[in-house]
């Protein structure tokens, strides 16, 4: 991974605007996952799964900002460098309520808005409710980070980069593990401000942290033992 640099004021509007594009790509996506579990029943959670990964996808091949992308270069990153995820997260969350809005003065909201809010709702109310979304948060940082980095691994061997994209986040959309960003969909239909919602963000943003930097430090020991046995 290459150093993050020192960014012009250009360069960080523009920073910021792929963020809000990032948040745009993770809304539509999480829109037509809705949709499809809302039309197809049990195997609209397949389709779901499928249609979700087009907004990781976009954000991949255009190079936009993701925050939970970003985790992976946490450990290389710098602490000088660490104001660029909070303005990431907060620009992907524009992003989602940008979409949201859309959505909900759109013809599908009376299919997507009812069974978003049914989706959080059950998890809000099931029991040890902090332990599962910690834990599924961990599960969809790492599948995130597979994802982003096999743009650079896949080819080297010889497997397809698209490929290597989509099927972690097929996985996990399939799984129903949370995603910190995608999870604000479902919280601006939900229409509840409290501090239950803001523990289960926080414990997401916790999650999908911890489990995307894992592959990346382990990288890096890696890196360091090499290093080590050649000096």
């Amino acid at each position: 991974m290459k150093p993050l640099v020192k960014m012009t004021k250009t360069e960080l509007t523009v920073f910021c605007l792929m963020a809000i594009c990032s948040g745009f790509m993770i809304g539509i996506g999480g829109a037509a996952s809705l949709l499809a579990n809302a039309l197809y029943g049990n195997a609209g959670k397949l389709i779901g799964a499928a249609l979700f990964s087009l907004g990781i996808f976009a954000i991949v091949t255009y190079e936009m900002r993701l925050f939970t992308g970003m985790v992976a270069d946490i450990p290389s990153m710098g602490l000088k460098n660490t104001w660029r995820l909070p303005v990431c997260f907060f620009g992907n969350i524009i992003g989602v309520a940008i979409v949201a809005v859309v959505i909900y003065f759109s013809p599908v909201s009376d299919k997507i808005v009812p069974i978003a809010k049914d989706l959080i709702l059950g998890k809000l109310n099931a029991e040890y409710w902090p332990i599962k979304v910690f834990c599924s948060a961990i599960l969809c940082g790492g599948l995130i980070t597979l994802s982003v980095w096999s743009v650079k691994y896949a080819p080297k061997k010889g497997l397809s980069p698209t490929v290597g994209v989509l099927f972690p986040i097929i996985v996990f959309a399939f799984c129903g593990f949370d995603h910190c960003i995608a999870n604000m969909l479902y919280f601006y239909y939900l229409g509840e401000f409290s501090w239950r919602v803001i523990g289960y963000i926080l414990l997401g943003v916790l999650g999908n942290i911890v489990g995307g930097v894992i592959l990346p430090l382990i990288s890096l020991l890696r890196t360091y033992s090499q290093n080590r046995n050649n000096s």
